[in-house]
């Protein structure tokens, strides 16, 4: 018999997070734009986003269009988005960075404009490969989050440091910008996942390889 997986969170039932899922109504919705690499990942944290929010929408592919992407953020009442980006593009009409490790107060009037946030989902090659393909993400703002700290992604080697795992980032983001927002909660299963895998590989193995 084959490996079985929850039809709910797609992961393996010896590692499914389903017990630990909290929905958290999140008032800014989020649009993740998942490159098909990522479908095989049997790690992969976007499905743990769309899981564990109510507003929160995953579309796999590698050319997206646009207004299908629009429509899939206008289910959610929202026109208006924002890219979750490292760095401004050449055409982007407005760039912010977030410093996460500031207590000055949130620049209001620069986010008030935007009621969403559009995320790639994928490693740094991916999502270069999802931006070249789809000009049209390089007209939209671009916001930055910054000094974010280390990941809690410990069985995957990133290859920039301080890269955080797609549902990290959108807890991060929305922990600034929705102040109902329950960060702990929302990252319990993900926490919970890694627990499970570091146990599966045992201590011996995880020490070797992401030590």
């Amino acid at each position: 018999m084959g490996r079985q997986y929850c039809p709910k969170c797609s992961k393996a039932k010896s590692t499914c997070i389903c017990q630990w899922l909290q929905v958290q109504t999140n008032q800014i919705p989020v649009l993740i734009l998942q490159h098909t690499d990522e479908i095989k990942k049997a790690l992969g944290t976007a499905r743990l986003v769309e899981l564990g929010l109510q507003r929160a929408k995953v579309i796999s592919n590698t050319s997206f269009i646009k207004n299908e992407c629009y429509g899939a953020l206008k289910f959610f009442k929202a026109t208006n988005p924002i890219l979750l980006y490292s760095q401004e593009m050449a055409n982007s009409p407005f760039h912010i960075e977030l410093d996460l490790s500031s207590e000055l107060p949130l620049p209001d009037l620069q986010l008030s404009r935007f009621d969403s946030v559009i995320l790639l989902d994928g490693t740094w090659r991916n999502t270069r490969e999802i931006l070249h393909k789809n000009e049209w993400l390089h007209t939209l703002p671009t916001i930055a989050l910054k000094n974010v700290g280390a990941s809690h992604y410990l069985i995957r080697k990133a290859a920039q440091k301080n890269t955080l795992a797609t549902i990290e980032a959108v807890s991060k983001l929305l922990a600034v910008l929705d102040e109902n927002f329950d960060q702990d909660a929302f990252l319990k299963p993900f926490y919970r996942m890694i627990e499970a895998q570091i146990a599966k590989m045992g201590e011996a193995v995880y020490q070797r390889n992401y030590q």
